[in-house]
């Protein structure tokens, strides 16, 4: 989504840049509309893999204080973090002037929760292990995503932040 929101963008010379975190900043591309822009966009991106912990609300403090023009901030997170930090640090990226989309990806399983019978769930940044029964489960967790995903669908709403919920099921 971001690689091809970047190539949109650039086509009508916008100059894009990308910062990638987990819990700190770990890369950044300055801002530029080139067509090879797009190049080290995809050839960062092509890097990224998920391992250990996000620090969501403390990158994008950093990332606040490493903007000196009002820009449009796309974020790309699953928001599995503690909301109030969050949201106040997107309340630091909207109050200085920026422009924010923020794009709430989750996995197609953790929406629609397809399984069934007796499991064993994985955190995939702690490690820890969950014994369950996925029988009886599935309408509460869709009703717990659907409710976590309304509360920053409103409090985006009121902070005049754009709010896109997505899985990995919806094409681009």
């Amino acid at each position: 989504l971001a690689a091809s929101l970047t190539y949109l963008m650039i086509g009508q010379q916008d100059p894009v840049g990308l910062v990638t975190f987990d819990q700190k900043i770990r890369d950044c591309l300055k801002p530029k509309s080139s067509r090879k822009q797009l190049t080290n966009m995809l050839e960062l991106l092509s890097k990224i893999r998920p391992a250990g912990e996000t620090d969501l609300a403390n990158s994008l403090k950093q990332l606040a204080s490493m903007l000196r023009h009002q820009s449009l901030v796309m974020i790309f997170s699953d928001l599995l973090v503690d909301q109030e930090p969050v949201q106040q640090a997107l309340s630091m990226l909207k109050y200085a002037g920026h422009d924010v989309i923020l794009f709430h990806v989750l996995d197609e399983a953790e929406v629609t929760f397809p399984f069934e019978g007796s499991l064993i769930m994985e955190d995939p940044e702690s490690g820890a292990e969950v014994k369950l029964d996925g029988r009886g489960m599935q309408q509460p967790y869709r009703d717990a995503v659907e409710q976590f995903r309304e509360e920053y669908r409103q409090w985006c709403h009121r902070m005049r932040i754009d709010y896109v919920a997505l899985d990995t099921s919806t094409p681009f």
